[in-house]
């Protein structure tokens, strides 16, 4: 169902050549457009006509349901009394008598046929012009309900009030009894599926929506396609009511009713309402319920203290009590509450290729807090939906075999979605999150502290992070990438370096032979070392190292950069460095020890071994290290190259802004698109 812009009303619901009621008029005549043409000219709201909906609606089935058991229990040939609810809060209700009786007259009495139901429909929408639109649909059946409430409550008096008989026989009531069994009226009137109660269901549909309205509309944005929908579909129940109670009118007067065709046409229709309303009311409960539990989970882990094992089971199920964990370490279940009490939480939320080497330091982790048994390290599975079940439960079965500590459930659906992406930066990385027992947030970006210290880290405290990045970024993030010792010589020179072509390995490796050999270095008795980074423990080079040796990098980073600023040292500074150069052929570090000296692009540090001849004598009055950095500069001023860095997309803070490493400008920013076919899910 659609409806579409206003326009200028035309002449006719249907075209010249179709209004020859012998062709058989049907609702496809009845487009969208054709009736919104109408309908809008017959509307001009006006607050002070608003009225109680919910009254209404309360006061029009307690009459129907009453009837309608009335009358079945006529057809059932039953005795005795109906009894009756309690209708007090009818007398509060200040109906509009003078209206209703006005719309009771319009549908009095009408000839059958799709034409005269319309027509009659516009005219009630001409009475109930400044009324909300639900408010017309609620007076229609309201003043529907009062006539066909009178009807059945005369003759549910008929045998005892001499009164009720005389005004049901002038009113054919008996003639009614006649029908009740027919298909016709148990279509329109009696069945919980029939016109006049799927009716009901509309306005109440309608009214929920418009209530909703009232406060979610920035946030639910299915709500504006809801509320378009709402006066075609108040046209729809007000024809439907016009042409049920044309029906009635033809039982009574045994006239022709309303053919068969037609009233299947309706229910149709109204069922097609239906489904339209509860499709668009599925999806707002839905986004509106998950509204309500991101406003409770920043509530209370941004704001309130509270228990650790009800954030956790509001995050994971949108419950009090989400279904229990799996220990790791025994494969039973166990309940949220218990093995969280009292204790801080360690949470690891990862999509199901989460790395060896996370699973790996998260062991290391694992196994230090076990120590002092304060934490406790639950996992959160992202399943990606589009991937192949089979697939996600072999994964899942894989990861979770690899894991001690807690684990959600394989078939749990993760309710604190939206707090996962916009309050703790959930992306395609594992994202670990670090709470005290009262859910305040320690540390949102713990991933990257345990692959750059793994253990060290704990127990993510900033006393903790600070004396940790005290050391040389080089010592914490370079050295255990290499074959070489962890302790070195302070006070020896170095050059690390890695790169992606081996022949750019090989060149510079020649090259520092050259050098060695030199008259100059080898009278003055220079010496350095050099280390290269990315060979496993055979000393072979080893492209899962060069993985987590970038991943290290940005680690170190990023947390340098989140707690002392992304242009805070010349720290940050060198490491961005080293991180542009991830995609180069080579690169190199000068460091004294583990203190970088300079860090260099591999064009650069080749150049300046090339013209060793060039800056030899400058080693007469300064060290290696310092006399390579001094040419190093001048080559790197003749040989301008932008330098670019790709984020990659790492869970929790990344900076917004970043110096470049070159030049004191901030580097320029963009936006890339990238699409992997559904492998993933965001």
């Amino acid at each position: 169902m659609s409806l579409l812009s206003l326009k200028k009303p035309i002449t006719s619901l249907v075209h010249p050549k179709s209004q020859n009621l012998d062709e058989g008029l049907n609702l496809e005549s009845f487009t969208d457009d054709i009736v919104a043409n109408y309908i809008y000219a017959k509307h001009y709201e006006d607050e002070k006509f608003k009225i109680d909906i919910d009254s209404y609606i309360l006061l029009v089935e307690s009459i129907i349901i009453t009837a309608d058991r009335i009358t079945d229990s006529i057809s059932r040939v039953i005795e005795g009394r109906i009894a009756f609810g309690n209708d007090s809060y009818a007398a509060s209700l200040n109906l509009p008598l003078c209206t209703l009786h006005r719309i009771s007259s319009q549908l009095a009495c009408k000839a059958a046929g799709i034409e005269k139901a319309h027509e009659t429909t516009m005219e009630i929408l001409n009475i109930l012009i400044n009324y909300p639109w639900e408010a017309k649909a609620i007076l229609t059946l309201a003043a529907f309900s009062m006539d066909y409430g009178d009807l059945w409550h005369l003759n549910h008096y008929f045998k005892t009030d001499p009164l009720a008989k005389t005004l049901a026989t002038i009113k054919r009531v008996p003639e009614l009894y006649k029908h009740l069994d027919t298909p016709k009226y148990r279509q329109v009137f009696l069945t919980p599926k029939c016109l006049i109660y799927a009716c009901m269901q509309a306005i109440k549909y309608m009214k929920e929506i418009k209530d909703i309205s009232k406060y979610d509309m920035n946030e639910i944005t299915e709500l504006s396609s809801a509320i378009r929908q709402i006066p075609l579909i108040t046209y729809w129940v007000i024809h439907i009511i016009v042409a049920s109670r044309t029906q009635i009118s033809a039982y009574s007067t045994a006239n022709q009713g309303q053919s068969r065709k037609y009233l299947n046409e309706l229910t149709e229709k109204i069922n097609s309402i239906l489904f339209t309303l509860e499709t668009h009311l599925k999806d707002i409960r839905q986004r509106r319920e998950e509204i309500k539990l991101y406003k409770w989970l920043v509530d209370h882990i941004e704001n309130h203290p509270t228990q650790l094992s009800a954030v956790v089971s509001k995050l994971i199920e949108g419950k009090n009590e989400a279904t229990p964990f799996i220990d790791g370490s025994t494969h039973r279940k166990v309940r949220i509450e218990s093995s969280l009490r009292r204790k801080n939480m360690v949470l690891v939320i990862s999509r199901l290729n989460i790395s060896e080497d996370d699973i790996k330091a998260l062991h290391e982790v694992y196994d230090e807090l076990s120590r002092e048994d304060k934490y406790r390290i639950v996992w959160i599975p992202i399943i990606n939906p589009h991937d192949r079940e089979e697939e996600n439960r072999k994964r899942y079965n894989y990861v979770a075999s690899k894991m001690p500590w807690y684990i959600v459930q394989y078939t749990t659906k993760i309710a604190g979605w939206r707090f996962l992406e916009e309050n703790w930066q959930l992306r395609e990385d594992p994202l670990v999150v670090v709470l005290d027992s009262m859910s305040k947030v320690e540390f949102t970006n713990a991933i990257h502290l345990i692959r750059v210290w793994g253990s060290e880290a704990v127990p993510f405290s900033r006393r903790k992070i600070d004396i940790l990045l005290e050391s040389d970024w080089p010592k914490s993030t370079i050295l255990k990438f290499t074959s070489h010792s962890r302790v070195m010589d302070e006070e020896k020179s170095v050059i690390f370096y890695g790169g992606k072509d081996p022949n750019w390995i090989q060149r510079f490796e020649d090259k520092v032979i050259d050098i060695k050999n030199d008259p100059l270095i080898r009278v003055k008795g220079i010496t350095f070392d050099i280390i290269c980074v990315g060979k496993n423990a055979m000393g072979k080079d080893d492209p899962t190292v060069m993985s987590r040796f970038w991943s290290t990098q940005w680690g170190f980073f990023i947390i340098q950069s989140q707690i002392r600023g992304s242009s805070a040292s010349e720290t940050t500074e060198d490491i961005l460095r080293l991180i542009s150069y991830e995609n180069e052929n080579g690169w190199g570090i000068i460091a004294v020890g583990t203190l970088p000296v300079l860090v260099g692009r591999g064009d650069l540090i080749l150049a300046v071994l090339e013209d060793f001849n060039k800056w030899k004598q400058i080693l007469n009055i300064k060290s290696f290290p310092d006399s390579f950095k001094d040419y190093f500069n001048e080559v790197a001023l003749r040989r301008h190259q932008c330098d670019k860095v790709v984020l990659p997309a790492f869970s929790g803070w990344i900076p917004m802004v970043v110096n470049c490493p070159e030049c004191p400008r901030f580097m320029e920013t963009g936006i890339n698109f990238k699409c992997c076919h559904g492998k993933t899910h965001m």
